[in-house]
């Protein structure tokens, strides 16, 4: 039947054109809110993030199908900026990807990747990774093409490999540009861990490239412009939130327990106003008082 999405479209004109793509990661709808409110025009949906806000657990594939897509539909909804979402390993085999892809789309995302990880997966900077043979994974890039022609042509899809860590650095590029021609629009060598590897990526690899960089991960940090200039396409920093909002409310917890009483002045806590503003209260307040007029 297929949908039109103009977030999509958006994503697709940029993907197209000559910028970086920085996409920071949201773990929930809030966090959406406030990518969007400092001016990016991306957000990534994080499944590692998923795992943690939603589970309180770490990102060993305990997060199921239907929890993921209601996560990137509370997303997507939330901002007008385009979600681009953590498809995992896309839940099972070709016919569960295409439903994977279909109800991604259908929730609101305007692009996605899926991961040649055996299920239940781990997070890409974590030991003990499994991979699918390179045949099922072309066979599950197959159908998600075909079902993103068929609801969204202009959906952005790619496919990651994990085979750094698991065969090495040359099987991954190998694995990486037959992925590329599969019908991808990119895609994903994750938890490259030297600088040079880094740098090569985009060299080696016939497609547009995504880099992913976190904080304490395995693989180096650079800056927006030298991640530009190297040659990728897009680069995901999915835990930057995450990881400083957990530190900030631990920090402002101790506070509060050692003290033994509230300060509103306390170093980083918004106001009552400045979070009501960010939820949209004031203007839900305006609409309601118009339908009450």
């Amino acid at each position: 039947m297929g949908i039109k999405n103009d977030k999509t479209k958006k994503l697709r004109r940029l993907f197209e054109g000559t910028d970086l793509l920085i996409a920071p990661g949201a773990h929930d709808a809030l966090t959406a809110k406030l990518i969007e409110k400092v001016g990016f025009d991306v957000a990534f949906h994080t499944g590692y993030g998923t795992a943690a806000s939603l589970l309180g657990a770490p990102d060993i594939g305990l997060v199921s199908f239907y929890e993921m897509v209601e996560r990137v539909r509370y997303i997507a909804h939330a901002v007008n900026i385009p979600i681009f979402a953590d498809g995992d390993t896309g839940y099972g085999g070709p016919v569960n990807v295409q439903r994977t892809v279909r109800e991604y789309i259908w929730a609101g995302a305007s692009g996605m990747f899926i991961e040649d990880q055996v299920w239940p997966k781990r997070c890409g900077h974590l030991e003990g990774k499994e991979l699918i043979p390179e045949e099922e994974m072309v066979a599950k890039i197959h159908a998600a093409y075909d079902a993103k022609m068929e609801e969204d042509p202009d959906f952005i899809l790619g496919a990651r490999t994990d085979a750094i860590s698991v065969y090495g650095f040359e099987e991954a590029i190998r694995r990486a540009n037959l992925y590329a021609k599969s019908g991808v629009d990119f895609v994903f060598l994750d938890a490259p861990e030297t600088e040079d590897q880094v740098k090569q990526i985009p060299k080696l690899v016939n497609a547009p490239v995504m880099l992913n960089l976190i904080e304490g991960g395995k693989t180096p940090l650079f800056t927006f412009k030298e991640v530009k200039d190297m040659g990728y396409k897009i680069l995901a920093i999915p835990l930057t939130a995450l990881y400083s909002g957990v530190g900030a409310m631990l920090s402002a917890l101790r506070a509060l327990k050692e003290r033994g009483y509230l300060d509103s002045n306390q170093k980083g806590m918004i106001t009552f106003k400045e979070f009501s503003d960010i939820v949209g209260l004031f203007d839900l307040l305006n609409k309601e008082k118009e339908y009450a007029d």
